[in-house]
């Protein structure tokens, strides 16, 4: 992954994505049929269980940008929710196309539903459409003034908002406030995708891949990344420990980490969403999207992010008691913020 994953910059090289902020696609053992573009690939069969998860596609200065996010239960009758990240749609940080802060960057978005889309959505099987004025960023995102606030990568959420839609939507997927540490998590995304021997980054095609990952960390500060503050990470380890850079050293059968153009994606444990992606970075100094690469997820544990989540329409769970006393230590994370690097 690069410093922060955004959104992938279509029809441009590989070399001109890394310059920009955004998460990236699934990148996997390379010991498996990871090359693979239909179900004999696990990543891609995996990808086919999570109908929730879309690719969004928008144009900012005549360029195309894609991204990932997830269809989430709405607490408004007639509207949608799709939960992606602030950085996607609002991208303060260097090396973006970013606009005025408080800005949303494209005048509109297109998110294709289907496990495989197609590079421009000529295949999906369901397709919404979202105006600019729709989109709700996270107030602690940025500092007001064009520039990250600190800790930006733990507030990184948007929402988009619609009830227009063409084809089949598919169902929406709940959300869990539920300390997650130590389980085992799925994550989804439409980004450029390649393995962790060495993460070429191959285009993005419309295909949706999962993988899995231990989450060893809920709420330290990454030590590669200052602004990430209260956030879930996941480190990519290699089918012989390569590179193990967090936890456990022994991956797993579906072993993964995000790359360019999975920004937004969600993180999802037990059939909820507990996270979402906002970039990575290489914590063992090897290559982006590479084994020992670390994700780095925006999590629901903070009250900041609840309130922000419910104000915006979605359907939240009543934090367990055990959780809401979690949250009582959390919010003290909110005294000291700073941010990480993207790929969308």
């Amino acid at each position: 992954m690069i410093s922060g994953h955004r959104p992938v910059l279509t029809g441009f090289v590989i070399a001109l994505l890394a310059a920009s902020q955004a998460a990236q696609g699934i990148s996997m053992r390379h010991d498996t049929a990871w090359s693979a573009t239909d179900s004999t690939n696990p990543y891609v069969a995996e990808g086919a269980l999570y109908d929730a998860v879309g690719y969004i596609h928008f144009n900012i200065g005549g360029f195309g940008y894609t991204s990932s996010g997830t269809l989430v239960e709405s607490a408004v009758p007639g509207q949608f929710k799709f939960l992606t990240a602030a950085h996607v749609v609002d991208d303060e940080g260097p090396g973006g196309s970013s606009g005025p802060d408080g800005v949303i960057d494209a005048n509109s978005f297109i998110i294709y539903f289907g496990d495989n889309t197609g590079p421009n959505g000529g295949t999906a099987t369901g397709t919404a459409f979202v105006d600019s004025f729709d989109v709700a960023v996270h107030s602690f995102y940025t500092n007001g003034d064009g520039s990250l606030a600190k800790g930006a990568d733990q507030y990184d959420l948007a929402v988009m908002t619609f009830d227009f839609f063409t084809g089949t939507l598919p169902t929406p997927m709940g959300l869990s406030f539920a300390n997650p540490v130590g389980q085992i998590g799925t994550m989804v995304g439409y980004g450029l995708w390649g393995n962790g021997l060495t993460f070429a980054g191959n285009p993005d095609d419309g295909i949706r891949r999962a993988g899995k990952n231990v989450i060893d960390s809920v709420g330290v500060p990454a030590d590669h990344r200052p602004n990430s503050q209260f956030t879930i990470q996941t480190d990519f380890d290699g089918p012989s420990g390569q590179g193990n850079s967090l936890g456990s050293n022994t991956a797993l059968a579906l072993e993964a980490t995000t790359a360019l153009g999975d920004s937004g994606g969600p993180l999802i444990v037990g059939g909820k969403l507990v996270g979402v992606l906002d970039g990575g970075f290489a914590a063992t100094g090897g290559g982006d999207s590479e084994y020992g690469d670390r994700s780095i997820w925006a999590s629901f544990l903070l009250p900041a992010n609840q309130s922000f989540l419910a104000g915006a329409g979605v359907l939240v769970p009543v934090p367990e008691p055990a959780t809401a006393a979690l949250l009582g230590i959390a919010s003290l994370a909110l005294l000291v913020r700073r941010r990480r690097w993207r790929l969308v």
